[in-house]
């Protein structure tokens, strides 16, 4: 029984370190995907406008991992608006937190950072592409 006490801390803690990097590789890869879908999106021109854009992202964010209101979202051109041509290339940068169980001796990967960048193809150019800080 002795022996069940003192392993039992260290099992926990790879169990629940298990855990907690599944989130976070779970949020890397959905906010893979969440950008782009976003940069497949801007390079149609669809949405326009900067506010439009930005909370449809969010939302798939928060969507993910319910913390989309505090995500950072941009899109630019390769070519500075309203200059852009069909041909140049967009790119969508998605920065949120993961979940994070906050288990004290466990370290976790840039604080639960996630950050993540995609590019298209412009296909078509709305009448005024706008750049999102």
């Amino acid at each position: 029984m002795v022996e069940f006490a003192l392993l039992v801390p260290v099992l926990l803690l790879l169990v629940f370190g298990i855990i907690q990097y599944g989130f976070y590789f779970w949020a890397m890869q959905g906010g893979s995907d969440i950008a782009r879908s976003a940069a497949r999106s801007a390079a149609v021109g669809n949405p326009p406008t900067c506010s439009a854009f930005t909370s449809g992202v969010r939302q798939q964010i928060n969507d993910l991992t319910g913390t989309g209101t505090g995500a950072v979202v941009t899109r630019s051109y390769s070519t500075a608006p309203p200059a852009v041509k069909v041909g140049d290339t967009v790119t969508v940068r998605v920065e949120f937190t993961s979940f994070d169980l906050h288990l004290p001796f466990l370290p976790f990967v840039h604080d639960g950072r996630v950050s993540q960048t995609a590019k298209a193809r412009v296909d078509y150019v709305p009448s005024q592409p706008q750049a999102c800080p």
